[in-house]
């Protein structure tokens, strides 16, 4: 079996399969080889041409070859990124959600806790304030007296009662306040990440339209080549440098667009309880 010089099947399969893990998958071009027989045909044009053509050709088919190769490793090293960018701001945003949770469910408790333990206390103040108003219409004043007294003495305790429910619900709130201005702080840092991924959607997009034309420029150099046409393979090969120097380019934006997201990320982890 021959040996092939070229980006590896496993490369490209792992890049296909990364570039669809980021949602909107950058369209590749078509799979580009360097494979044994295709080397033997550059070569076979170069020697043909010779001199300073012969030199051109074999540069550029060389520097085109390990432009591939970078494209692929800078490939490799986005989608890793990317991945861990993903996987920090699902859990971010799960974890927001959980900020002082538990705080406030105690608190919530404790109000209604409170609200139960007294409401006996208020339903006796209730009655016996009812019954020591009958009394006096009544003009029982012996019976008004000591329903007065009782209903004087159950007064204060539940002005106590009601101040410590105030107490609570006011801890209550408090906690729900502070909870509103860390969760708001921590998604407005998070915030950050959307304008950085329409950036990269639109890299992606620039991506797309330089490979369909790398596409039909890979196969004009292939038919030249084959043809030993040194002269049309050189301009060829130097398309096909321009247009992987952009998709590079742009490439290199979006590594550095998902290392903005994951300084953003990091910022907002930092802000977590």
């Amino acid at each position: 079996m021959k040996k092939y010089a070229r980006i590896t099947a496993y490369a490209l399969i792992f890049t296909m399969l990364t570039m669809s893990a980021w949602g909107e998958r950058t369209a590749m071009a078509a799979a580009i080889e360097f494979t044994d027989s295709l080397n033997t045909q550059v070569n076979k044009a170069a020697d043909e041409a010779g001199g300073t053509k012969r030199t051109k050709l074999l540069k550029q088919y060389a520097d085109f070859s390990k432009t591939q190769k970078d494209l692929s490793s800078l490939d490799s090293k986005i989608s890793a990124l990317h991945y861990n960018n993903e996987t920090r701001l699902t859990a971010a945003r799960k974890k927001l959600k959980e900020i002082d949770k538990s705080t406030i469910a105690k608190l919530d408790e404790q109000v209604k806790s409170v609200k139960n333990k007294y409401q006996p206390l208020f339903d006796s103040y209730s009655t016996v304030s009812k019954q020591a108003t009958a009394a006096k219409k009544l003009k029982d004043k012996s019976l008004y007296s000591l329903l007065k007294t009782q209903a004087d003495g159950l007064k204060t305790a539940s002005t106590l009662a009601r101040q410590d429910i105030r107490n609570k619900e006011s801890a209550l709130q408090a906690a729900k306040k502070e909870r509103t201005r860390k969760t708001e702080e921590i998604r407005k840092i998070l915030g950050e990440v959307d304008p950085h991924k329409t950036k990269i959607k639109s890299e992606k997009s620039i991506i797309s339209s330089s490979n369909k034309l790398i596409t039909t420029e890979w196969s004009n150099f292939k038919a030249a080549v084959k043809k030993s046409d040194a002269d049309r393979s050189s301009d060829a090969l130097a398309r096909l440098l321009t247009l992987s120097a952009q998709v590079q380019k742009n490439k290199q934006n979006m590594y550095n667009l998902e290392e903005k997201i994951s300084a953003s990320i990091l910022k907002a982890e930092k802000k977590m309880p």
